[in-house]
Formats: C-alpha cells, structure tokens, sequence
C-alpha cells in the first residue's frame, strides 16, 4: 500500500468516525430526518475510497481533504450543531465551500477519465451540460437579484418551488443540448471549411 492509498483509508476513516458521531447524537435527539444525507454523503466517499484503492486512482490530497472537510461540515455543524437553522450565514459558507470542494473533484475524475478512455463526443457531451447547468443556475441568481433590486409586481420567482422546477428544467434541457452536442458538429463553420 502505498503513501496516496494510506492517506486515503485515513480520511476515509475520519470520516466514518465523525459521521458516525454526527449520526448518533442526532439520533439519540429524537432526529431522524437528517439521516439520509449523513448515511448518503458517508457511503458516497467510502464507494469512492473503495474505488481508488482497488483502480489505483489517485486525486491530489488537498482536494480530498477539502471534500471530506465539506461533508464532516455539513453533518457535525449543519445537522449535530444545528447551525442550518441557527446561522444564515453559515448555509451559505458551506453551500460556497462544498460546491468549490465539489467541483474541483469531479474536474479531477473527469480529467482523469479523459486522458485514459473518453472519446471526444463524451468529453464535449460533459462540457456543453455542464456550460448550461452553470448558465440556466446564473439565469436563476439573476432573476433573484432583479427580483430583490427592482421588486416587479410579477415575480420572475414567486416561489422556492417556481425556482427549483426552474432548476430541474435547466438541467434537463443541459442534458439534452448535451446529448445533441455528442452527435452533432457546433463549431464555428468557418473554421471547419479551413
């Protein structure tokens, strides 16, 4: 075993450790509806360890331990301390912090990927979902910002509801201009008579 395989069981175990902890103060409270994501979170990065030792896969240790940083932060401050509730500001560190944790590792896998098996197609079907996921979540904040500056008589978000199915229908037409993008030339066509 080696010193990248160590440092990965490591933080895996921290992890279960704290988890663990989070999970059972929670419970023991009378609280049981913030199992699922302790439970979810805690089986998603013991898969991932549990693939990276078996295929050798290696990420840098800074952006490991920045995702196992976001996940003990929102079990142990967000559900065991209940800072979810009590701090506003809190929500928006970790929701700031974990995309940040978050997108640096799936990058990672992803780049990984493609310099071992992606085909082109694969590579540009990731890209041109995740370009209009990234744009259809701007046009929301925008809508908010107007929304809260200009305060129209007719919201462009009336409802948290309005915003999340707004949300779900962005990603899935990214999906599908992804999709289309696998099989269908969109570059300049100029460039291409060249």
């Amino acid at each position: 075993m080696n010193t990248s395989q160590r440092i990965s069981i490591v933080l895996c175990m921290l992890l279960i450790a704290a988890q663990g902890f989070s999970l059972v103060e929670i419970v023991s409270r009378g609280n049981h509806d913030f199992v699922c994501n302790i439970v979810g979170s805690t089986l998603f990065w013991f898969a991932y360890t549990v693939y990276e030792y078996i295929y050798k896969f290696r990420i840098s240790y800074y952006i490991r331990l920045a995702v196992v940083i976001a996940i003990i932060s929102d079990s142990f401050f967000g559900f065991y301390f209940n800072f979810y509730v009590t701090s506003p500001v809190f929500d928006r560190i970790q929701h700031v912090f974990g995309a940040y944790a978050l997108a640096l590792f799936f990058y990672a896998i992803l780049t990984h990927f493609m310099h071992e098996t992606f085909e082109i197609r694969w590579i540009r079907f990731v890209f041109v979902a995740a370009i209009g996921i990234a744009a259809g979540s701007l046009y929301e904040v925008m809508e908010f910002a107007v929304d809260t500056i200009m305060k129209p008589q007719i919201l462009n978000q009336p409802s948290l509801q309005d915003t999340d199915l707004d949300l779900i229908s962005n990603t899935i037409g990214s999906l599908f201009a992804g999709i289309h993008s696998m099989y269908t030339y969109l570059g300049n066509r100029r460039k291409r008579l060249l």
